[in-house]
């Protein structure tokens, strides 16, 4: 079998998994040989059998909870594909076009012109960086039980699945994204909580990583991407489905609910503590709606509907 065959086939087999919303077994199970550069080039032959035009990317196993969480010793990314960005106000997550996602609360930037590494230092990808996002990443991997390596999970397009954006906030007003505190609540309970600093020290430090590995194997992190710099906590599991709501200092709160078409999430007026205004999630102006279709994102009002 050429190279190619193998990894076109790992490809179709992946996507497979993902359309049948079956789980399998981790590649390397069958390939233990399988390399870092092997499972890019799978990862790439499945975006291009998917079809879908891609809006940004995904960083995964950028702190040291996630590392930890899953046995994986370094930093990967994934592609984001048009699908993928939901709007908090078309209704919920359908669990049923999902494995068994879990939720991760994130930094997201909008990068508005080309960077090509390698070599790039964040003063650069500062100067190219103007809106910060709070988000809700969901991953939902492919592998049976989340067991994966890092090869597994490159290939497995980083378990990207969906993602929900809150409203844009320049980094002028902002604070320092590695001070920026999250905390991430379920159902009106705090699950979790994190910083900025866990996404490689800074989450500008991330795209600093991504544009010098795109630009280590020629590529360039192109203008419009939306970049998820990494969980700033564990990823927890949506389970039977339910309301997440993630708060940022600084950067407002995004909210993602999950279940079946027609169900809706509660008001639960006091699961935020009420940390967040109206002002800090005012809806966005034209030119920032206009970035978001550049994007591929959606470009709504509020983007937190009831919070």
């Amino acid at each position: 079998m050429s190279e190619t065959t193998k990894v076109e086939g790992l490809a179709r087999r992946l996507l497979a998994a993902e359309r049948a919303r079956t789980p399998i077994d981790p590649l390397t199970d069958e390939h233990p040989d399988l390399t870092l550069r092997d499972a890019y080039r799978i990862q790439e032959a499945a975006l291009e059998e998917r079809g879908e035009p891609c809006v940004g990317y995904k960083l995964g196993f950028t702190s040291e909870a996630m590392r930890r969480q899953m046995g994986i010793p370094g930093p990967n990314y994934g592609r984001l594909t048009r699908s993928m960005p939901v709007d908090a106000d078309s209704g919920p997550i359908p669990l049923s076009e999902l494995i068994h996602p879990r939720v991760e609360p994130e930094v997201a930037l909008l990068v508005e012109r080309d960077l090509a590494g390698p070599g790039l230092t964040r003063a650069e990808i500062h100067l190219a960086v103007r809106l910060a996002f709070a988000a809700l990443e969901v991953v939902d991997s492919r592998f049976r039980d989340y067991r994966f390596r890092l090869e597994d999970n490159t290939a497995d397009n980083s378990s990207a699945a969906r993602l929900v954006l809150g409203a844009p906030v320049d980094l002028s007003s902002a604070p320092d994204l590695r001070l920026v505190g999250a905390l991430l609540w379920k159902d009106g309970h705090v699950l979790d909580s994190g910083v900025g600093a866990n996404a490689m020290g800074d989450p500008l430090s991330a795209v600093v990583w991504l544009a010098n590995r795109l630009g280590e194997w020629g590529r360039a992190l192109e203008e419009g991407s939306i970049v998820l710099t990494g969980g700033l906590t564990r990823a927890h599991p949506v389970g039977e489905g339910g309301t997440f709501v993630a708060e940022f200092g600084g950067l407002g709160a995004v909210r993602a609910h999950f279940g079946e078409e027609g169900q809706h999430a509660g008001h639960k007026a006091d699961h935020d503590g009420g940390a967040h205004t109206r002002a800090e999630r005012g809806p966005d102006p034209a030119p920032l709606r206009s970035r978001r279709r550049r994007a591929g994102l959606p470009t709504g009002g509020d983007p937190h509907g009831h919070l």
